[in-house]
């Protein structure tokens, strides 16, 4: 594993904090889930991995219950899907700048846990364990 870059404090976000483990993932999924609780708008993170192999980055929202990822990296830019077809975008707030994902992209808050700590095992690959669309909102 590598450690890998998160930006989440709208008012600290001079420099990022290193997450190394997925005990930290776990960390950070907790707080995205205790702040969801006072915020009008689900919280979105970044995590990031930038080195002479590559780069990628994982948007991580958590909306209660579910939440979801939108995964970039070389190859282009992923969000996930649960299957259901609706044209109504939801919206997430990252560090104080709204952003828009699918209708379709929020998955149960367990799946989207189990992914962010297999993008911390395979260093940022995009995670297997949940299903994908083209970002294209």
């Amino acid at each position: 594993m590598v450690a890998l870059r998160a930006w989440y404090d709208p008012d600290n976000d001079d420099e990022p904090i290193i997450v190394g483990t997925t005990a930290d993932v776990d960390t950070f999924l907790d707080r995205l889930q205790a702040d969801r609780a006072a915020m009008q708008v689900p919280p979105l993170m970044q995590l990031s991995r930038r080195d002479a192999e590559g780069w990628a980055v994982l948007h991580i929202g958590v909306n209660t219950d579910r939440g979801v990822l939108a995964h970039t990296d070389a190859t282009g830019s992923f969000v996930t899907t649960n299957g259901t077809a609706t044209d109504q975008p939801l919206t997430y707030d990252y560090m104080g700048h709204v952003r828009e994902v699918p209708g379709n992209a929020e998955v149960p808050l367990d799946d989207v846990r189990r992914a962010v700590h297999e993008f911390v095992i395979t260093n940022g690959a995009r995670p297997t364990s949940v299903e994908w669309q083209p970002d294209e909102v």
